[in-house]
């Protein structure tokens, strides 16, 4: 649906005239891509969609305008283009066949991601989301308008880099924006020059979050991952994310503003790392905050500053410097010589000496007279804890020998209630109180797994949980995606509690893929990818061409149930047998006559 406002699409100003737009140059009408919403597209009654801004691993960003608000939004539209594409009208969201158990889990996070942002996380300093809605088969994020330039532009328009003083005043704020997302669980993973914003006011804020895996390679959707500012544990699956993760980008961001150089990837540093010292580069920065961007970006993410905290307190926190014991004046006119103040009479100098040696003698005395004191406390606190011993354990024998019998009650066989009126009469043993054992134990309320990935970084997370695991096929979730958790959420939980989770396999069946003009070998791959078993036959003809498949026992989109191990039988081709044909030979009279119809004829071609 189409919303006509007088406004141009390209910025969102007020435009009551026709042709290229005054302020930004914008043409109505301009070509945009076909798997995004046209300009003028109306949402959820309110929001009209001006042009695309980006289009990544989530979706697209577009530029629009809140008709209600009277003001310039921007809308994320969930659309990864590995898991759907855009319908035959233009505006609804399509998912690909085999996809969409994995597109829901996807949007599901996508979501609480973004409801987590509007509680209001990170203040001024992250990019905040306004709404949330669905709309044609997907979800949509409303989102503020930065009026500004990215710190990539920001750094070209300033020599190419910054000092340490102007850095760290402009970063000052963006260490407690990242400190509380990750304190609400909120991993960036994105950081670099180009999602880091520089507001008209000169206050910087950071791009919204996307969900893990459009920051992670290897995984469904296209990566949105900076070389140079993307930690090494995002290349690989198998390693742990955490607030570590940012540690490495933020740290990396402040190597290329104090550097002007952007810093090798983390991949190639994993091999050979070539990455130099910010101090080397640039002399003018203090040798500890190069030694804490230098902790920050560590390959390693187990030898590598673990939080921001951590971080900031290196950067900022100045080491002290011991004093010199003079300090050098230079005259214009004269050497230089030492500030010291120098007395010259000799009865005041040795007053002086007399009186120093007294307080010196007095100060030994009052530390020798503390230190007695602390020595004659300790042995009385140890003669009265070993008083206290021999009482509390006299105290138990002469219980033991005036109820004998609370001693073998576990190898007499009486009533249950004698049994429990003897222990009743026995003293109590004193117990340790639960507050301090409790003390020790590390607690947590349980989270929501449901909807997400069974994975290591999921395991590393909440270490302290024992997980145990069952797997079932599930025709609604993605393979490795979690089903079910038989702890509820929010419940109190420690160190060591067992969680059952059933884990999916994914669908239990899948539909036989097309095979028409398929060579042999890459359809049996194909069906290895689906998790298909099944055998190949050979087939004499001709009329397919050698190697490739002829068909199938079952026809193309039949359902192939693999929890139950199904078996597709394969027919291929292969050249039929040569056959030679004989003709009997016909014996003709030498002096026979030949008729019209015996005549050779050359043939027509």
């Amino acid at each position: 649906m189409k919303k006509e406002i007088n406004r141009c699409m390209g910025c969102m100003s007020e435009k009551m005239y026709s042709g290229p737009c005054e302020v930004c140059g914008y043409i109505d009408n301009d070509a945009y891509p076909s798997d995004c919403l046209a300009p003028r597209t109306f949402l959820a009654d309110r929001y009209v969609i001006g042009k695309l801004i980006s289009k990544g691993g989530e979706g697209a960003l577009y530029l629009a305008f809140d008709t209600k608000l009277e003001k310039t939004v921007e809308i994320k539209e969930f659309m990864p283009d590995t898991l759907c594409k855009r319908g035959e009208d233009k505006e609804s969201v399509e998912v690909i066949d085999g996809c969409l158990p994995l597109f829901k889990s996807y949007l599901s996070e996508y979501a609480d991601l973004h409801k987590l942002v509007m509680t209001g996380i990170g203040g001024d300093g992250l990019k905040r989301s306004y709404d949330i809605f669905a709309a044609n088969g997907t979800g949509y994020v409303v989102t503020e308008h930065i009026s500004g330039t990215t710190l990539g532009e920001y750094l070209e328009n300033n020599r190419g880099l910054l000092s340490w003083g102007e850095l760290s005043r402009l970063f000052f704020p963006l260490f407690a924006t990242l400190s509380e997302m990750h304190e609400k669980g909120i991993i960036h993973r994105g950081l670099s020059p180009d999602t880091i914003m520089i507001r008209d006011d000169g206050r910087p804020v950071i791009s919204s979050a996307e969900i893990s895996a459009a920051r992670t390679a290897d995984s469904r959707l296209t990566s949105e991952m900076s070389a140079g500012y993307a930690a090494c544990e995002q290349y690989d699956l198998s390693e742990r994310q955490g607030a570590w993760t940012d540690v490495y980008g933020i740290s990396a961001v402040l190597y290329r503003a104090l550097t002007g150089v952007t810093p090798p990837d983390a991949v190639s540093r994993k091999a050979s790392d070539t990455l130099e010292p910010v101090s080397k580069v640039n002399e003018d920065v203090p040798a500890y905050v190069s030694d804490a961007i230098a902790a920050g970006m560590c390959v390693s993410g187990q030898g590598r500053i673990h939080d921001i905290t951590t971080l900031r307190a290196r950067l900022y926190d100045a080491p002290q410097e011991p004093e010199a014991p003079f300090a050098p004046s230079a005259s214009e006119d004269g050497p230089i010589t030492p500030n010291v103040h120098v007395k010259f009479d000799i009865e005041e100098q040795e007053e002086h000496r007399i009186k120093a040696a007294k307080k010196k003698k007095q100060k030994k005395q009052e530390r020798r007279n503390i230190g007695t004191a602390i020595g004659l406390f300790i042995f009385l606190a140890l003669v009265i804890a070993l008083v206290i011993c021999i009482i509390y354990f006299s105290e138990q024998a002469r219980d033991i020998q005036e109820h004998p019998t609370t001693a073998s009650t576990t190898t007499t066989t009486e009533e249950p209630v004698e049994e429990h009126t003897r222990a009743t009469t026995a003293k109590p043993v004193e117990t340790v109180p639960a507050e301090t054992t409790e003390a020790a134990v590390e607690k947590m309320l349980m989270p929501n797994l449901v909807n997400r990935f069974f994975n290591s970084s999921l395991k590393g997370r909440y270490s302290i949980l024992v997980f145990e695991t069952e797997e079932e096929y599930s025709d609604t979730f993605a393979e490795g995606i979690i089903m079910e958790q038989d702890i509820p959420e929010n419940t109190t939980v420690t160190e060591g509690t067992v969680v059952h989770l059933k884990i999916s396999k994914g669908a239990a069946y899948t539909l036989l893929p097309d095979y028409i003009g398929m060579k042999l070998s890459d359809y049996t791959n194909k069906l290895t990818e689906l998790g298909v078993r099944f055998e190949t036959v050979s087939e004499e003809t001709s009329e397919v061409k050698k190697g490739y498949v002829i068909r199938c026992s079952k026809e193309i989109g039949d359902k192939v149930y693999i929890s139950e191990n199904e078996l597709v039988t394969v027919y291929y081709a292969v050249k039929p047998a040569k056959t030679t044909t004989t003709t009997e030979e016909v014996e003709i009279p030498i002096d026979a006559p030949l008729d019209d119809e015996n005549e050779y004829e050359e043939p027509v071609w």
